[in-house]
């Protein structure tokens, strides 16, 4: 926590900023690489070049934005919404656009999902920063303190 919060005084108190940036950079290195490799070998049975496309790894960093940057709660709700938000549309679209008495296609609700995500991600970096982490954190201090807000 000393690194994090100033180097100079964590070096002051005896601690070495190199070699304590140095093992938290090779402890985080080492956990990403057994869950790239989990990944790989449990959940694709193989590891090939054509597994990790961009369109995954833009997946990854809408996760982050929409989540959150900077917070590991964020993360968890970035990955939600992404795996949850196609869904719902899928499901969804075709009856809300129905109402209207526009029939619309599985090409056009994948279209529709591209657009929505990158509405998002312009939203969320404009006007929330911190994304869906920053907004549960502020809902739970307000509800806290819901009938009496002092």
């Amino acid at each position: 926590m000393a690194i994090r919060d100033m180097d100079v005084a964590a070096a002051v108190i005896g601690i070495r900023p190199m070699y304590a940036k140095l093992s938290a950079f090779a402890v985080s290195s080492f956990i990403v690489g057994m869950a790239g490799a989990l990944w790989a070998f449990v959940h694709l049975g193989a590891w090939e070049p054509a597994a990790f496309s961009v369109e995954v790894s833009f997946r990854l960093l809408f996760m982050v934005i929409i989540g959150g940057l900077g917070s590991i709660m964020g993360g968890f709700f970035g990955a939600a919404f992404i795996v949850v938000l196609p869904i719902v549309l899928n499901q969804f679209l075709p009856a809300l656009m129905g109402m209207f008495g526009i029939g619309i296609s599985t090409a056009g609700v994948s279209h529709a999902e591209l657009m929505i995500f990158g509405a998002l991600i312009v939203w969320f970096l404009i006007v929330e920063p911190h994304g869906l982490a920053k907004l549960w954190s502020t809902a739970k201090q307000k509800l806290r303190l819901w009938p009496f807000p002092h």
